[in-house]
């Protein structure tokens, strides 16, 4: 479909579910990937497959994006091994409270809900971003 060959893509989630999914689908196509998500294990346990199965080169990075010191951390890491990034993915997801009543629904349940569903999308676009632009401004 696609020749990502020495393109660096960073993707959130990576560790399950969707997110895995995109990751290995950037692989199949010669994407280096970033591979970022609170469970370094599973992370680990895919960067080795994913790079004997097609050839890349997989950084797995524990990162909460929750948190902007732990996504300053993975973009540094990236940036070190790397030295670029062309396409962020954000598929970190996940919800707290699930099946809870709304009248019942706890406050700071809804506050992780909306931090990592939402929050952390912009944070890392805002983050990733400001990385790709100073690196095109660099040249």
């Amino acid at each position: 479909m696609f020749d990502y060959t020495g393109k660096v893509v960073v993707v959130t989630g990576a560790s399950s579910g969707l997110g895995r999914q995109m990751a290995e689908g950037y692989a199949e196509q010669g994407a280096n990937l970033v591979l970022l998500a609170r469970r370094v294990e599973r992370l680990e346990e895919s960067a080795k497959e994913f790079a004997e199965k097609y050839g890349v080169e997989v950084l797995p990075c524990a990162c909460d994006v929750t948190d902007e010191a732990s996504i300053d951390a993975a973009i540094a890491a990236a940036d070190e091994k790397f030295g670029h990034i062309e396409v962020l993915v954000n598929s970190a997801g996940g919800e707290a409270g699930t099946g809870t009543k709304l009248v019942e629904f706890k406050r700071e349940d809804w506050d992780f809900t909306v931090n990592l569903d939402l929050t952390s999308i912009f944070t890392m676009c805002k983050k990733v971003g400001g990385y790709m632009q100073s690196n095109i401004e660099a040249g």
